[in-house]
């Protein structure tokens, strides 16, 4: 029996690592590989409950908190409406999230299965498959001619998110093999993924990336090499002036116009609904603590705006899909509690994996929250499923012991 179990754990682990190497590559795919992998953990945890402790912490708890809390909301509101409708994106999201907390808490408890300096090397190849063959991917897609890359997922900016991410999985993972080669082989897919970010003309990704690849670097290695530092430097210096005024300049004159634009009373842009779609956001938030439908959304921000706020008449066409901030949006739907459980999230993962030296989990979760500022990610069907896989495999990069 216990072969078994072992076997089990092992199939479970290789078809989250599968899910999480196809998210740019097949959509369809990466969906599939994750719900098998999660029914083999819903059978791991059957032939295991005799093992099951709900201590030490584990991550699967606030991934499970945010899945009840959406799916409570969505009972609570949703109209019966047949077929798709405003409040499905909500209840796949709620549905991923729960199922994904169970995948988590399966991989994390029994993490004793597999041998840590294996799983990680095991991790840097499907890493690096995945890495290499989106990367390509993306390149084919601009020399055909495409404005804004894509890959597999057909939102630019959704791409460059989880590009970014497994970009850095890959990079950190390099780190940890300890070999020069190898480190200068993560140089490289700095160097290369900044260059494919850019493709992608999403200005959350160009302006955090190397940012975060910096701060992981030095969390990671503490103390730097100086001249090794300044050849990298010079590399990228390179990079941005060379792609400066093709990809980079246009987006800069795009946000200064932008933003000249919104002082002047014009809010019809890209920045300039983003200001107006979260000052609606956090004034519904005000109106109603304790949550609100889409509907109800919807209904106060007409009657807000016909009552003395003519100027906020653009986010109206947005109520429908998302506010562009992760917080904002729970706020404006779910109140405080929605607020609260999603505060609680990013604390406890960013604090599990700062008191667990874990820094693939770090750079993940302050990549998220640093979009999420600007964007709604965790409704987005593909870049939920790629961050919870990725959240499912990263207990075994923890660089401390664990009380099991």
């Amino acid at each position: 029996m216990e072969k078994v179990k072992l076997r089990l754990y092992q199939l479970t682990l290789i078809l989250s690592l599968i899910s999480f190497a196809l998210a740019l590559l097949s959509s369809g795919k990466q969906r599939e590989f994750f719900y098998i992998a999660v029914y083999g953990s819903i059978i791991g945890l059957a032939c295991e409950y005799k093992k099951i402790t709900l201590r030490p912490f584990s991550i699967a708890l606030p991934i499970l908190l945010i899945g009840l809390l959406n799916f409570v909301w969505y009972m609570v509101y949703e109209y019966h409406n047949e077929g798709l409708n405003a409040y499905s994106d909500y209840l796949g999201a709620s549905k991923k999230l729960i199922l994904a907390s169970i995948l988590v808490f399966y991989l994390d408890r029994f993490k004793t299965y597999v041998d840590k300096n294996a799983f990680q090397k095991y991790f840097l190849y499907t890493a690096g498959a995945g890495f290499v063959l989106a990367t390509g991917y993306g390149l084919w897609q601009a020399l055909q001619g495409m404005g804004r890359i894509e890959m597999a997922i057909n939102r630019a900016t959704v791409s460059a998110y989880v590009y970014s991410v497994l970009s850095l999985a890959l990079v950190y993972s390099l780190y940890l093999q300890k070999n020069r080669t190898l480190l200068g082989v993560a140089g490289f897919t700095i160097l290369i993924s900044y260059f494919v970010i850019l493709l992608t003309g999403t200005r959350a990704a160009m302006g955090l990336y190397l940012l975060l690849a910096i701060v992981l670097t030095l969390y990671h290695f503490r103390r730097i090499h100086l001249k090794s530092t300044l050849i990298f430097l010079c590399i990228v210096a390179g990079i941005i002036i060379v792609s400066y005024k093709p990809l980079i300049s246009p987006k800069v004159t795009q946000a200064q116009l932008e933003v000249e634009k919104y002082q002047n009373g014009v809010d019809g842009t890209s920045l300039g609904s983003r200001f107006t779609m979260w000052s609606v956001g956090i004034h519904n938030g005000l109106a109603h603590p304790l949550g609100q439908s889409l509907k109800d959304r919807e209904i106060w921000t007409q009657k807000y705006i016909n009552n003395g706020h003519p100027n906020l008449i653009t986010a109206i066409g947005y109520l429908k899909i998302h506010l562009h901030n992760e917080f904002i949006e729970k706020y404006s739907l779910q109140g405080l509690p929605g607020l609260a459980i999603l505060l609680f999230f990013f604390v406890s993962m960013i604090a599990y994996a700062l008191k667990n030296r874990n820094g693939l989990l770090l750079a993940t979760m302050l990549l998220l929250l640093l979009y999420g500022l600007t964007d709604v990610i965790l409704l987005s069907s593909e870049a939920l499923i790629f961050f919870v896989t990725l959240f499912a495999l990263s207990p075994p990069f923890s660089q401390t012991r664990q009380r099991q």
